[in-house]
């Protein structure tokens, strides 16, 4: 009873109860996605992500000084390869460290040098080769997993 009450107050305050959530994150793509399918999908997962978090996505002509501000992470060919549980967690410890978190996809041959070593984290999905417009797509839907993971939810399973 006394958990009831706490939820109907929590959702009159519009909060929900026990979700992790990440005030600030961006994904900026260099590029436009021009395949509707893929535009479909990637509007899904964006939609899906504001139960967790502000998102930006930013399609770009290419990456600039500005975008730079936060805790980088970029998809590279040659990053680490994480399984969904352990990005999860390392999702979750970088929130720890209060900075908005930025996703960076380069073009088909993948993001300047200067740009990378600028990253705080270089991260690959796979060691398989993707069309980049689904990268984006993939990486959105490894995003949702990682939230859905961290709150306990049965989307993982």
């Amino acid at each position: 009873m006394f958990s009831l009450i706490i939820d109907n107050y929590l959702n009159k305050l519009n909060l929900k109860p026990n979700i992790v959530t990440i005030k600030m994150m961006k994904l900026i793509c260099v590029g436009k996605v021009k395949k509707d399918y893929v535009k479909l999908g990637i509007e899904e997962f964006l939609k899906r992500l504001t139960k967790y978090t502000k998102m930006e996505y930013l399609e770009v002509n290419s990456i600039e000084e500005k975008h730079l501000k936060g805790f980088i992470i970029a998809l590279d060919v040659h990053g680490k390869e994480y399984p969904s549980e352990k990005f999860a967690e390392n999702l979750n410890k970088i929130y720890m460290e209060n900075k908005p978190l930025i996703f960076l996809i380069g073009e088909s041959d993948g993001l300047p040098e200067e740009i990378l070593h600028k990253a705080d984290l270089k991260i690959s999905l796979s060691k398989m080769t993707y069309p980049n417009e689904l990268v984006r797509l993939i990486f959105l839907e490894q995003l949702y997993r990682a939230f859905t993971i961290l709150n306990n939810e049965p989307y993982h399973k």
